[in-house]
């Protein structure tokens, strides 16, 4: 049965940018042992290197060189893209505006799950090694169950907490559901975190996606999060982040970003005239 999370696919083949399985195997040691200690920027760095053509980013110039910020991004992953490109490209990002700063903590999931027989299931093991290379890179892991309420808002007051010390984090309001295909749904409480986020943060919606066998990100300016709803806080988030987007990616939000490039034109239109 088709993941009904999932749009459908492209018929044509798409690049791969599968996990750098040769750099996990020179890092595995400090991965399980603690030891010797590596730097997150560096091994992005070293990622990015291993891939033709290397991914790329815009819109660096928009990433504050001091205080809080929140990236806000699409989870561009598929089979053959790992997530890691992602969050890669953002540390390097990062790393290049403020490098004597901690880096960027990225919200990651806490497990694996699969869709085994109609059911989700978690992938043994994975929760064990995931939670290893959270606390390595110092990541923030989150709940992949959406049913365990009590540790997603721990981990949302932990990223709190990162802000208000004047730090970086990059978020998927997608969660692990996100692909590289289409935009879904945001879920549901992302927008009342973001809104919490900007108090004491600024907002920088990031896209990412692929132009023949490249992949690539570009950083918006910041946005100011007016309303406090979670619904309406998701839903503009989410089309600051599908207006850098390809239209064929807008999915779930391809209305609202019609919207405002429409209204965007109008508005250029008429100060042209």
């Amino acid at each position: 049965m088709p993941d009904p999370h999932l749009p459908d696919r492209p018929a044509a083949p798409r690049p791969k940018y599968p996990p750098p399985f040769d750099m996990f195997l020179s890092v595995s040691g400090s991965i399980f042992f603690g030891w010797p200690r590596r730097s997150i920027a560096y091994d992005a760095t070293d990622v990015l290197n291993r891939h033709t053509p290397r991914p790329i980013i815009q819109g660096v110039e928009h990433i504050p060189a001091t205080g809080a910020f929140l990236i806000v991004a699409n989870h561009h992953d598929r089979p053959d893209m790992w997530i890691g490109w992602v969050g890669a490209l953002i540390t390097e990002a990062v790393n290049q505006v403020r490098p004597a700063r901690t880096p960027i903590r990225i919200m990651v999931t806490d497990a694996q799950r699969i869709t085994l027989f109609g059911r989700e299931r978690t992938i043994p093991l994975s929760r064990w090694f995931l939670g290893r290379v959270a606390r390595f890179w110092e990541m923030l892991p989150i709940a992949a169950n959406p049913g365990d309420t009590t540790h997603h808002a721990a981990t949302l007051r932990q990223a709190l907490g990162v802000l208000r010390q004047g730090l970086p984090v990059l978020f998927f309001p997608e969660g692990e559901r996100g692909n590289a295909y289409a935009l879904i749904e945001a879920l549901p409480g992302t927008g009342t975190f973001i809104a919490l986020a900007s108090r004491r943060a600024v907002i920088l919606p990031c896209a990412f996606w692929e132009d023949g066998e490249q992949l690539h990100g570009q950083i918006a300016p910041p946005i100011t999060i007016s309303q406090r709803d979670d619904a309406a806080v998701r839903e503009q988030v989410m089309t600051a982040i599908g207006r850098m987007l390809p239209s064929s990616m807008w999915g779930a939000y391809a209305a609202p970003i019609a919207a405002v490039a429409g209204a965007s034109q109008s508005a250029e239109k008429s100060m042209r005239d």
